[in-house]
């Protein structure tokens, strides 16, 4: 038992805000041990795509004092380095509450399904970049019978991260992103329109759910004023069901828009009018 505590010990110094918090690394390890299983509290795309080794999936959680919003820039996923998209994070917020999942396992998966997890939710672009936008907490989350507590790994926005959006963006704002955005996990609108579903269907209602509501209609507004080019190439991109295609389809898109932005340039070098100089007479002194 000392060697897999002294190897979960490693496997969270891997998720930042408890990479330098022994203390809490040790409560952690204590509890599960106790406990004889992890939970991550899920509350945006881990509730309709949980991460792997998932053995128990428990529906209508809550946790207090936060909310949640579309506060995360997003260049893997959801987004592109030339257009970030934006996904959810938790922050604090007094008489606020997040309704969620606990994703859980037991002890014989404990290692797998936290690494899983962390490249899951930390993921490093081609280029080295970390996508550092959530820190990692160990919450109470309170369970469907309203008086039970599991305490749970659960994603908070870092604050400090460069992608994180500290003014938060109005619901226009956000439209026109989410609008347009894609990655290598499909566009911005399918995170949305999967995550509102998904809370639609199970009746989930938190102190977010009618923004997101007002979001989704705002999306779709303004998908409906895209260039005829954009909507039709963002509608064959969701239809994309690996991340090879889609991987594919960015850099042949990157590579079409260099092409005709070279063509713009070309067509404008080669049809400015020659500029004629006015020619006067020299002035003589007197």
């Amino acid at each position: 038992m000392m060697e897999q505590s002294h190897v979960l010990d490693e496997a969270l110094k891997l998720l930042t805000g408890l990479d330098n918090d022994l203390t809490k690394r040790a409560n952690i390890i204590q509890y599960i041990r106790a406990k004889g299983k992890i939970a991550i509290f899920a509350y945006a795309s881990l509730i309709w795509n949980p991460c792997r080794h998932v053995e128990k999936i428990i529906p209508n959680c809550l946790l207090n004092g936060y909310t949640k919003g579309f506060i995360c820039q997003d260049f893997i996923y959801r987004g592109t380095k030339d257009f970030p998209g934006l996904t959810m994070g938790l922050k604090p917020c007094e008489n606020s509450f997040v309704k969620g999942y606990l994703l859980m396992a037991g002890v014989h998966k404990l290692i797998s399904f936290i690494e899983t997890f962390i490249q899951r939710e930390t993921p490093i672009c081609i280029d080295g970049t970390k996508m550092d936008i959530y820190t990692y907490d160990f919450l109470p989350i309170i369970m469907p019978d309203e008086k039970t507590i599991e305490w749970a790994l659960t994603c908070v926005v870092n604050s400090n991260s460069q992608f994180y959006l500290p003014m938060t963006l109005s619901i226009k704002q956000q439209a026109q992103i989410i609008s347009r955005a894609y990655g290598i996990n499909g566009t911005n609108f399918q995170y949305l329109h999967n995550t509102l579903y998904t809370y639609r269907q199970l009746s989930i209602i938190d102190t977010f759910t009618e923004e997101m509501e007002e979001l989704y209609a705002a999306v779709n507004i303004y998908r409906q004023y895209l260039t005829d080019y954009e909507r039709r190439w963002l509608e064959s991109f969701e239809k994309l069901t690996t991340k090879d295609e889609r991987e594919l389809a960015i850099e042949l898109r990157k590579t079409n828009n260099i092409l005709m932005r070279r063509q713009k340039l070309f067509h404008r070098t080669y049809s400015i009018e020659p500029i004629v100089t006015t020619k006067y007479n020299r002035m003589i002194s007197v």
